[in-house]
């Protein structure tokens, strides 16, 4: 399936089309409206996961799936049922360290510190992961190119906080180690990692306070023990994460048009 990025090479293509009728046309005004709205709508499209929360938060728009709401800030999911309230966040884990590259002892510290982080946990986590293989040509030039931007951004920014850096070099390490064993002859594999935490609460409030503590700790546990990024999830991502639960991409291209 091609479908967002053939509606993504569309649109920025019609929006070149609108344009250059507007340079060219004796009256361009009409034409650069329609070309601004043009590109209005493609960036409502493609970025509407960071604009519509905004919007369904100002308006106050629930939305409905099944048993389950969708609250305006689109940032967990909700479910109510005689006893109370059960509320769900979704985490995307980013992993750039792997068990393959490390020692013995390396491997030891990082399961035993993994072990100790997840027992200290009070309440039931859910990981899942999607794994893929993929096409190795094409692989290793995503890769590259992956490489190559987060370099060009930390050679363009003069100023980076102490984390954001810390956060580089570890992608850059990680890409490196890749393209390294995949010239030695490793097959690689795609992972989509996110988890999953729920709180019950007897109201609304209650089931939000607790699931957000529990999303908070759950992001220092797996981020400080596996040496990854952890992140919120809303709006589409989310919804994208909780379907998956049911039904997921059954190929690499549809993986790939659903992140896209």
């Amino acid at each position: 399936m091609f479908i967002n990025r053939a509606v993504t090479a569309i649109a920025l293509l019609g929006g070149l089309v609108a344009i250059v009728i507007s340079l060219l046309s004796g009256n361009p005004i009409m034409p650069i409206v329609a070309s601004v709205f043009f590109c209005l709508t493609l960036l409502l499209w493609k970025y509407g996961y960071l604009i519509i929360p905004f919007f369904t938060k100002a308006t106050n728009i629930i939305e409905v799936h099944g048993g389950y709401e969708v609250p305006p800030t689109r940032d967990y999911i909700i479910k109510k049922d005689e006893n109370g309230y059960y509320a769900s966040k979704f985490l995307e884990i980013r992993f750039y360290e792997s068990s393959m590259d490390k020692n013995s002892d390396e491997k030891k510290t990082m399961f035993d510190s993994f072990e100790k982080a997840v027992s200290s946990l009070k309440y039931i986590v859910k990981i899942s992961l999607m794994i893929s293989t993929l096409d190795l040509s094409k692989h290793i030039e995503e890769i590259k190119t992956k490489r190559g931007t987060v370099e060009a951004k930390k050679a363009k920014e003069s100023k980076i906080a102490a984390d954001e850096s810390m956060r580089m070099d570890r992608e850059l390490a990680y890409w490196n180690r890749l393209l390294d064993r995949i010239t030695q002859g490793e097959r690689p594999v795609e992972i989509i990692a996110f988890a999953t935490t729920t709180a019950f609460g007897l109201t609304r409030d209650e089931a939000l306070s607790r699931v957000s503590r529990q999303a908070k700790e759950l992001k220092t546990i797996l981020s400080s023990s596996l040496g990854c990024d952890v992140r919120d999830l809303t709006d589409l991502e989310m919804l994208r994460c909780f379907e998956w639960d049911f039904f997921f991409p059954t190929t690499q291209e549809e993986i790939k048009d659903a992140l896209f």
